[in-house]
């Protein structure tokens, strides 16, 4: 690891370590969950994408009016 980051580390309290030992665990396990897209799920989102960019006025809808949509609970 490198010396000078290590070194920046080292002035955090043992509170604070710990702290950060758990977000980085956190972010790990989450990309670990994460998991490859499959590629059909990849090309529709890229071709959604890209209609979206043809027509920039078209309607949009959070993921949060979706979940509604569908009575998801997030």
């Amino acid at each position: 690891m490198n010396a000078m980051l290590m070194n920046e580390l080292s002035k955090l309290s043992i509170e604070e370590r710990l702290a950060l030992i758990d977000d980085l665990w956190d972010s790990i396990d989450s990309e670990l969950d994460a998991g490859p897209i499959p590629q059909e799920i990849a090309k529709m989102l890229n071709d959604r994408a890209e209609a979206l960019a043809r027509d920039p006025n078209q309607k949009k809808y959070s993921l949060q009016e979706i979940a509604a949509r569908r009575n998801v609970k997030l």
